[in-house]
């Protein structure tokens, strides 16, 4: 998500109920939040001043529009509120302005960010310095300081009643105002650290939004792996857990791969280690072992080939037909495997946690909320709310589906973060969690805070010793080659 500021004015009409207007409208936008919004502000005509005097205001939002996106979406705003564009700076019923964003300057013919008269503008800058005083609006320069060079214009507060009608938005916002303002400045700090130190950021679908948004390429386990191989950087930040970041090392060995936060495991690849596959195995000889990506590198080097929920299909379709196989360490996907195969295998009795707690009635009960939305679901998920779903994908699979279908809404059965991961790729189209507890602890260990630290220090680095490393390597390189 990317944090905007606007600047509201009107001085047609009703204006004080305009403006509400114009704010309950931003709330409602698809995939923004307002998160902040300054008091109302009685103002002088700056550029033309035989006309009555402006209310104006300040908003702060987040938003996963770009830019002109925003624009866009703003000016809609106006027109549905009766903004007619005749004069310019004349009188009007409403005016929104994008008045700074975090990002990269903007020069379009449409847009400039930040805007270039906000500085010489008390009526901009008073409600501004509200919300946000130590916003940099240009490097070098908050907003306070801008204030100050203008403090001859003429801009009054409007009363305490005034601004605590039921029409205006009432927000204690002060603690949530220095939490954006606070992401905003390590997403910032953590972009040039991987700039300067010629990192490449790499974050699964299940991390934290910002998380997602920092990071230079956002997918599952196997494709960021893949990514961190083919990039050039010579520093790898792996935000995800501890079996992904050792597949990125195994596939990038001249690398230095580093993980935010040790402790970020994977609990269903615990549930598996080389000694119990080993004395598996020598109950089952002759047995091929496939392994889920999921899994250590130490596992992976005890198996014959991997696979990951998209290929899984097709690598045990790849395998000899009268050839026994052990299918580790999911035995929801390795029986959805069998289902779709056909193919008899013993299952190690694993399990992904967040999945497995997702019950039919969680995805009856979604199905009866939003009755024209499909189902679906991650073959993680228990057998019986597979069966229920209109498609068992991947969580890229999930993405190309809902791309690629005609429906506009989709309850989706996966850990929580893959909602905002579909928000962003396919937009125009709604999604619903088949339940709100589907949540990973381990995948949201990774903050803001401990990516900074983690560039700063390049530390903890992933190692895989070796001979496990080669041997992991063969069992991985199997898999891409039967395909994906």
């Amino acid at each position: 998500m990317t944090v905007y500021y606007l600047s509201l004015g009107s001085n047609q009409g009703d204006s004080r109920q305009l403006l509400g207007a114009a704010v309950r409208a931003l709330a409602r936008l698809p995939r923004t939040h307002v998160f902040v919004v300054s008091s109302l502000y009685l103002t002088a005509p700056r550029e033309k001043e035989t006309q009555p005097d402006f209310l104006n205001a300040a908003v702060g939002l987040e938003s996963a529009c770009t830019p002109l996106g925003l624009l866009d979406l703003m000016q809609r705003i106006e027109a549905d509120l009766g903004r007619v564009r005749s004069e310019r700076f004349g009188p009007r019923t409403i005016d929104i302005d994008l008045v700074w964003y975090d990002g990269p300057e903007v020069a379009h013919p449409r847009l400039a960010l930040p805007h270039p008269r906000v500085r010489a503008r008390r009526f901009v800058l008073e409600p501004l310095a509200e919300i946000a005083p130590g916003l940099e609006f240009v490097p070098g320069l908050t907003v306070e300081q801008a204030l100050a060079r203008v403090a001859h214009q003429r801009v009054e507060r409007m009363t305490c009643e005034a601004n605590t009608k039921g029409w205006w938005l009432s927000m204690q916002h002060s603690t949530e105002v220095q939490a954006v303002a606070e992401r905003a400045s390590l997403s910032r700090r953590l972009r040039r650290l991987a700039e300067e130190k010629g990192a490449v950021i790499l974050a699964h679908n299940y991390q934290r939004p910002e998380i997602q948004d920092a990071a230079d390429f956002v997918g599952d386990s196997l494709g960021l792996a893949r990514k961190a191989a083919a990039s050039e950087a010579r520093l790898i930040l792996f935000c995800g857990v501890d079996f992904m970041a050792e597949t990125a090392a195994i596939l990038a060995p001249d690398r230095t791969v580093v993980m935010p936060e040790a402790k970020a495991c994977c609990p269903m690849a615990q549930m598996v280690d080389p000694d119990d596959l080993r004395a598996f195995k020598a109950e089952h000889p002759g047995a091929l072992v496939v392994s889920y990506v999921n899994t250590s590198a130490a596992v992976k080097a005890e198996s014959d080939v991997c696979c990951t929920s998209a290929n899984a299909v097709q690598v045990v379709e790849s395998l000899p037909a009268d050839q026994d196989i052990i299918f580790t360490p999911d035995r929801n996907l390795g029986a959805w495997v069998m289902k779709r195969t056909g193919r008899p295998m013993v299952l190690w009795e694993g399990f992904c946690p967040t999945h497995d707690l997702i019950e039919l009635e969680d995805a009856l009960a979604a199905r009866r909320e939003h009755p024209g939305a499909k189902l679906v679901v991650h073959p993680e998920c228990r057998t019986e709310v597979s069966d229920t779903a209109d498609a068992v994908e991947s969580t890229s699979g999930m993405v190309r589906f809902c791309r690629e279908d005609k429906g506009k809404e989709f309850i989706i059965g996966t850990e929580l973060g893959m909602i905002y991961r579909l928000e962003q790729d396919v937009p125009g189209k709604r999604f619903y969690p088949v339940t709100n507890m589907a949540v990973c602890p381990n995948m949201k260990l990774t903050t803001l805070e401990n990516a900074v630290t983690a560039l700063e220090r390049e530390e903890p680095v992933i190692t895989v010793p070796e001979p496990i490393r080669l041997a992991a390597l063969r069992a991985v390189e199997r898999m891409v080659a039967i395909g994906r």
